[in-house]
């Protein structure tokens, strides 16, 4: 049941009828002033203007040929607002709907497919808490879009490819690299590979030459680069596991598998009079980006020495997520730094016919993680920490909360609750924050149980759990009635019917924060309702009416965290 898509329907018949639908269709959102109604409609002023007639008068117009079935009032306020409250009957009617379903009566549509690329780290790297957003903004979405009826390719896009193992390769030629080599020590070697790099020039040459080599496919070269990779893939699926993040082998789809593609994509692009020979190298010269100079930007595609670019890999790989894997549409979770190099893909590949112009490509950008001091989240030395630091200490974190409640929990109990709690908590954190912000990482905060965090809404969750353990047989579910009495029961219902909605905003926009505060405001809702009213002891009626609202919540939730990647927890 989707709330808005209710009143849409019997809106859009009125302004069919009164000849304005085609000016604009009816505008709805929550209403600010509660005591009016839980909606309203709030472009009627607009079209009021276009026409040159007064506001109210054309809001009374069109409420007057509203079918009232569902609806129990319509209030116009000035200047035209149209205020519109529920029916309790109608509402009863849809919430009971929910009781017996899986996805609380959630409409279920097969949808398009969607390729969205998300956490894409670098191979011979350690994953660090750069990585986290990308992670798992990106694979809630996926859950979230699955959920909603589309075809989900997930696609790890790691940085498989370039000069950095060109570096590593030239610093790697008397350094023995095996299956039990760890990740931290090429990482290290990495970081000392960069340096003599940037410091020796017979090095940066040799450099060079190793990924030209690499990319031509060099036998030896070649077996180096695949233990690389095949080590740090090792280590970062151990990473995903622990994150409850549905990223697998099967969708890694490195920049190395689009190597093939780009010889016949550079000649195309020649011949189709896009790209040009200059100087050496091959360039694509765009009019919607300018250079420093206010002159069309050269885009860089093929290197003097014959080497690629990533905005060459990039170009291959939108060219076959289209044909292969038929995409109608791409999600990048990717850093904001890469927003100007993603439109430049997207222009070269429109315009070589790689891609339609009417394809939907989105960059979901995201901030930073920072200290409570306004500064990237570092170690003292400077160095960016990383993810396995953090989930760690998270971990240790939530034992230390877990052991003030219970002393005397087993070891196992104690590993396993702390992780669930320890791992919800700094994915919550950053998933209950508006992506395209930075916000201050607080140890304290996230793990509360107080407040908009994952421990305060697992909490309510087991809350209910204790509740049902309570009740022998579940007759209150053979009972084919809700009977709402009060104003909070009414607002649950209302709250709960909402959630279909509350999905779709979150798809649409790519902001899980909206999410995060929805579930949040329902585990108040119950709070205050557990403490206010009696559950177990009252009457036959209400006790029936207000199991079953629990219920709801308790599924709702379920869902939400689910969505979110969290676990929920049975006790705590």
């Amino acid at each position: 049941m989707n709330m808005k898509y209710f009143i849409k329907k019997k809106f859009k018949k009125s302004f069919i009828l009164n000849k304005i639908y085609k000016i604009q269709p009816p505008l709805i959102q929550k209403s600010i002033n509660k005591n009016l109604g839980i909606y309203q409609i709030n472009n009627v002023m607009k079209i009021a203007k276009i026409l040159n007639i007064n506001a109210y008068n054309l809001a009374t117009i069109i409420a007057k040929n509203i079918n009232l079935i569902g609806i129990s009032k319509i209030i116009i306020s000035q200047p035209g607002f149209i205020n519109i409250s529920f029916a309790k009957n109608w509402l009863e009617k849809n919430i009971q709907k929910k009781i017996f379903t899986k996805r609380l009566n959630i409409e279920f549509k097969k949808k398009k497919t969607v390729v969205i690329d998300y956490s894409s780290p670098n191979i011979a790297k350690e994953m660090h808490v750069g990585h986290l957003r990308s992670t798992i903004l990106g694979d809630a979405t996926a859950r979230l879009m699955k959920f909603l009826g589309y075809n989900i390719i997930r696609v790890n896009h790691i940085g498989d490819w370039g000069i950095q193992f060109g570096i590593l390769i030239a610093y790697l030629s008397h350094i023995p690299i095996n299956k039990n080599t760890s990740l931290k020590k090429i990482n290290n070697l990495y970081i000392k590979a960069k340096k003599k790099y940037n410091e020796n020039k017979n090095f940066k040459k040799k450099a060079k030459q190793c990924t030209i080599k690499l990319q031509n496919g060099d036998i030896k070269y070649i077996s180096i680069w695949k233990k690389i990779v095949k080590i740090t893939i090792k280590k970062n699926q151990k990473i995903y596991k622990k994150l409850q993040v549905n990223l697998k082998k099967k969708h890694i789809m490195g920049e190395s598998s689009y190597n093939y593609m780009i010889p016949k994509i550079i000649k195309d692009l020649i011949k189709k009079k896009i790209a040009i020979r200059k100087n050496g190298k091959i360039i694509v010269f765009l009019k919607k980006f300018k250079n420093k100079n206010g002159q069309n930007m050269g885009v860089v595609i093929q290197k003097k020495n014959g080497s690629f670019l990533y905005t060459t890999i990039d170009i291959a790989c939108i060219k076959y997520r289209y044909k292969k894997l038929k995409a109608k549409r791409i999600i990048y979770y990717v850093d904001s730094r890469q927003k100007r190099h993603l439109q430049q893909v997207w222009e070269i590949s429109k315009k070589a016919g790689y891609i339609p112009k009417n394809m939907i490509l989105e960059h979901h950008n995201f901030g930073m993680m920072l200290k409570e001091n306004n500064k990237p989240f570092k170690t003292r030395s400077g160095n960016i920490i990383k993810l396995t630091s953090l989930i760690k200490k998270s971990i240790i974190n939530a034992k230390k909360i877990i052991l003030k409640k219970k002393p005397t929990i087993s070891k196992k109990k104690l590993q396993y609750l702390g992780e669930k709690i320890g791992i919800g908590a700094i994915k919550y954190s950053d998933l209950s924050k508006n992506r395209e912000k930075n916000y201050i990482f607080n140890w304290k905060n996230i793990l509360s149980f107080n407040g908009n965090t994952a421990l305060y809404i697992q909490y309510s969750y087991t809350r209910i759990i204790s509740i049902f353990k309570k009740i022998k047989k579940k007759e209150y579910l053979k009972k084919k009635y809700i009977s709402l009495k009060n104003k909070t029961e009414l607002n649950i219902s209302i709250k709960l019917l909402q959630f279909e909605e509350i999905l779709l905003e979150t798809q649409k926009k790519g902001s899980l924060h909206i999410l995060c505060n929805y579930l949040y405001d329902l585990s108040v809702i119950f709070s205050l309702f557990y403490e206010k009213y009696s559950i177990l002891f009252a009457s036959i009626k209400k006790k029936i009416t207000r199991l079953k609202l629990i219920l709801i919540i308790k599924k709702t939730l379920k869902i939400g965290l689910y969505i979110l990647g969290i676990s929920t927890l049975k006790q705590m």
